[in-house]
């Protein structure tokens, strides 16, 4: 991003033109004091500040000169501010994304270290990871915000390829030895173990709990059926954690009228 020189430049830049305004403000007064030619006008007539170089008295006309085309260059830096607005909104890179990263630039068979100017250290090495506070983006997330995303597409399929040794279609760079997986057939997996576990919770503690007649074990139930629905709401989506209080609210007040309707139907049986 480099947002830590742009800012220490539009900083320096507000410093001059501060520096430059307070030397204008002592002009001002002394020129507004002295008594030689037409100093004392410069401050409200424009003609004689602006002639000020016949009087050799010309140092507030230079500063404001010099004020004038900071001021110019600061507008242009305002551009700059919204650019790196725009670049601060980009996603910071993936810890995993990193360190794949940093191991294809050290191996032999991929990078094998052909940067070795100070650039080289940009995204750090393997034996020395980079400052959590770098200055790094990415434009093409992985966008595994949630936590069973990311453990299916790093953890998973990393056991599933070497313990399977399963070889995709597209296999990418031959030479090399790297096998790359589908991004949308990962996401289809994905969402096909979400669909399923979000239909089989409500149902299998909905058909728990109608099984067990008693109500202090529907009550200890409910405890754990709710349990695991926040910890699933949690772990599949990238819910908020107002909305996983929300959803389990809503989850566990279902489960009571649950019991209270069919506890009538037991009793009546």
């Amino acid at each position: 991003r480099l947002s830590s020189l742009g800012t220490r430049n539009l900083l320096y830049l507000q410093a001059e033109i501060v520096h430059l305004e307070q030397k204008l403000c002592r002009l001002e007064a002394a020129d507004s004091a002295s008594s030689e030619g037409h100093r004392a006008r410069y401050s409200r007539d424009w003609y004689w500040f602006d002639n000020s170089q016949e009087e050799e008295s010309d140092e507030q006309l230079k500063i404001v000169l010099s004020i004038r085309s900071k001021l110019k260059e600061y507008c242009k830096r305002t551009d700059t501010i919204v650019q790196q607005s725009v670049i601060h909104r980009f996603a910071k890179p993936d810890s995993h994304d990193l360190r794949e990263l940093q191991d294809w630039l050290e191996r032999q068979a991929f990078g094998n270290l052909a940067l070795i100017g100070a650039d080289s250290e940009t995204w750090g090495r393997l034996h020395q990871p980079i400052n959590s506070h770098a200055d790094l983006l990415t434009l093409n997330s992985t966008g595994c915000e949630d936590i069973f995303s990311r453990w299916f597409s790093r953890t998973f399929i990393f056991w599933f390829h070497h313990t399977f040794r399963h070889r995709p279609r597209n296999s990418g760079d031959l030479e090399s030895g790297i096998m790359s997986y589908s991004s949308r057939t990962i996401e289809r997996y994905i969402s096909f173990v979400t669909t399923i576990v979000a239909s089989l919770l409500p149902i299998l503690s909905t058909a728990v709990l109608f099984c067990v007649p008693s109500m202090k074990l529907r009550l200890g139930l409910i405890v754990f059926f709710t349990l695991i629905f926040a910890v699933c709401v949690s772990s599949f989506t990238s819910a908020k954690r107002g909305e996983i209080f929300v959803a389990t609210s809503t989850f566990a007040a279902v489960q009571v009228v649950f019991i209270s309707t069919s506890n009538g139907w037991i009793s009546t049986a």
